[in-house]
């Protein structure tokens, strides 16, 4: 019984934080209520989750791999030859996602326009003031969005349905649906990258290190690229 009550909780509060946040491209969340947007995701996202894993007793899931995910992290680590090791070459790979976002918003300079996949016109910087705030909204979504989307929803589904890859599965397609403001491409985008930090969350098995990664790819969007392509009005 618990394990439906969980479930039924996830799914209402995205239901609630999509029927009231997401929006449009012509509307600018950045511009008109950062702070409302980051306060829907901690309570939605956030408190959910928290109050979920403490009804259940099931805190230690924040710091530690969940045995629900054992299997899938053992099929993961099969297809990808090996575990992923937090150490110098996960320096490596957040350099890469620096270095691509400066190339990428160094081309949409030179070429005048914005380059990418999805309509995210309405959630970019423009001003300095909208620019502080993408660095709390980034890491609002990196920390609120992995525990809901990484953690809660596959693990509320694997308690369902006995499946933790039907869990991380549904959880990838509904992250993406819930970016469906950016347009089909944005939320094939988006599902993709949902993806990539669930095997990198599986392979490490330390959320924190799927919660950093997102708040680099964030950070790289919402920051860098606005302020290197010129973007950002001074």
């Amino acid at each position: 019984m618990i394990a439906f009550v969980a479930l039924a909780a996830a799914l209402g509060a995205l239901w609630a934080y999509l029927r009231g946040g997401v929006l449009p491209a012509r509307w600018s969340p950045v511009r008109r209520g950062p702070a409302r947007r980051i306060l829907r995701q901690c309570g939605w996202f956030g408190a959910t989750t928290l109050a979920v894993l403490a009804l259940t007793g099931r805190w230690p899931a924040l710091v530690a791999l969940p045995p629900e995910f054992v299997s899938v992290r053992a099929a993961t680590i099969r297809l990808a030859g090996g575990t992923l090791r937090v150490d110098a070459g996960t320096l490596w790979v957040l350099g890469g996602i620096v270095l691509g976002g400066a190339l990428l918003a160094l081309a949409e300079r030179w070429r005048g326009r914005p380059l990418g996949l999805g309509d995210v016109e309405g959630v970019m910087p423009r001003t300095l003031r909208d620019l502080a705030w993408s660095v709390p909204l980034s890491v609002s979504a990196g920390v609120n969005e992995e525990a809901f989307f990484r953690l809660l929803l596959p693990l509320a589904i694997a308690w369902v349905t006995g499946s933790a890859l039907a869990g991380f599965a549904v959880a990838t397609v509904l992250f993406g649906a819930a970016h469906r403001y950016q347009g089909w491409r944005g939320v094939a985008a988006t599902a993709i990258s949902g993806a990539l930090l669930a095997f990198v969350y599986l392979l490490t098995g330390q959320l924190w290190v799927a919660i950093a990664l997102h708040i680099a790819i964030d950070l790289n969007a919402l920051v860098l690229r606005p302020l290197l392509s010129g973007r950002v009005r001074w």
